[in-house]
């Protein structure tokens, strides 16, 4: 049974999306802080401010009122982020950089109104990958970056606090999800008047879309952005080749796990009368709880209890040595060399770990898990369970 502090939030949500009218559900003042946090904590800060705003009551009203410095930090940063996010893509067409813009800067597009989308950073995947270039372009608009990673993208900053994420590929992942990636561009189509921004074709985008949703599920969270992004592409898009979609998810294994989010996003939104059932009550009270990032320990008990088999002890073992023995497909896609001279793999782990060693205290930290307790790992178990993985 969700409680009413769940459904109040909900009940924005659906307002902001949906145009409908409140539930009548009683909150009291006490609980302010607590919504607070359950609204920051899952990014959803821009999508229900407006309707706060146009809601009557005292709670309504002092959380506005507490929210309102953290809200037009927000409106800043999405302004900012959507100006440069533009300059970028400019930039790139005019020096004929292949790239696709991908996450939050599609999905904003979808809303009622692009405002009403948090966005972390923007995320750009680039064809022919070309570091040096790259850095030669985003210096040009200002932007700094370290040196060139092995992981799937490399950062750039630039002061105000906006990050940009630019992508040599789209997962870490091997095997089925690295061929369908491989063959992604095939499918992709030209944004209308461009010769080299491009766009994922519909099905595509929502399989990347599931499948990041799904590596951030196995890191224990969830979040009810990304939940109100899947409820609204679907919306938007009625007319997908659910069979394609159904075919791809399935070969990755991921076909249950998107059934039952879709099935989450509907009791969320109400469709068709979607009642509540045990499942969806154990993912919205994660959501709830640990919000879009999560925290240490809901990510290192995601962690143990996706390798862990049945036992905690495993899982912790398990996942200890995969944090530094990086496993043999995911060094694949990394190190690419790898695919034609897997001899050599043991040279690429020691390049990987003594790239770390610099930076020792804080990866000790991030690889102790003895704050996962017992119950901590069974609640992340019912969680998977929950969501079919």
């Amino acid at each position: 049974m969700l409680t009413n502090e769940q459904l109040f939030i909900l009940s924005l949500l659906h307002q902001a999306i949906e145009e409908t009218d409140p539930i009548d559900c009683t909150v009291e003042a006490s609980s302010v802080p607590f919504l607070a946090n359950i609204i920051l904590r899952n990014g959803i800060l821009l999508t229900v401010y407006p309707v706060l705003q146009k809601t009557p009551g005292i709670v309504a009203t002092q959380l506005s009122e507490q929210l309102k410095t953290k809200y037009l930090a927000s409106v800043r940063q999405s302004i900012l982020q959507g100006y440069e996010g533009q300059q970028i893509l400019d930039k790139f067409e005019d020096n004929e950089v292949d790239c696709i813009a991908l996450k939050g800067w599609v999905i904003r597009n979808l809303y009622p109104d692009p405002a009403m989308r948090n966005m972390a950073d923007m995320d750009i995947l680039v064809r022919d990958y070309d570091y040096e270039k790259l850095c030669v372009l985003m210096q040009e608009l200002g932007y700094s970056s370290g040196s060139e990673s092995a992981w799937k993208h490399d950062d750039f900053f630039k002061e105000g606090g906006i990050t940009i994420e630019m992508h040599k590929r789209l997962t870490d992942d091997s095997g089925i999800i690295q061929i369908w990636e491989s063959r992604m561009w095939e499918h992709a189509v030209l944004e209308t008047g461009k010769q080299h921004i491009w766009l994922m074709s519909d099905e595509d985008y929502y399989i990347f879309h599931i499948i990041h949703m799904h590596k951030d599920f196995l890191n224990g969270t969830l979040g009810l952005r990304r939940l109100t992004d899947t409820w609204i592409y679907n919306r938007v898009h009625p007319d997908l080749n659910r069979e394609y979609i159904r075919q791809k998810l399935t070969e990755m294994q991921m076909e249950t796990f998107c059934e039952r989010i879709e099935n989450l996003t509907c009791v969320m939104f109400n469709c068709n009368g979607q009642k509540s059932d045990e499942n969806s009550e154990i993912l919205l009270n994660h959501a709830f709880a640990y919000g879009i990032f999560g925290n240490s320990k809901s990510y290192k008990a995601g962690r143990i209890a996706a390798m862990s088999g049945k036992s905690i002890i495993a899982g912790k073992i398990r996942s200890l040595s995969a944090a530094v023995f990086l496993p043999v497909k995911r060094m694949k896609a990394q190190y690419p060399v790898l695919k034609k001279y897997p001899v050599l793999l043991p040279v690429y782990w020691w390049k990987r770990i003594s790239g770390k060693l610099h930076n020792l205290q804080k990866y000790k930290k991030l690889m102790d898990y003895s704050e996962v307790s017992q119950e901590d790992y069974d609640e992340m178990k019912r969680f998977f369970e929950a969501g079919g993985v």
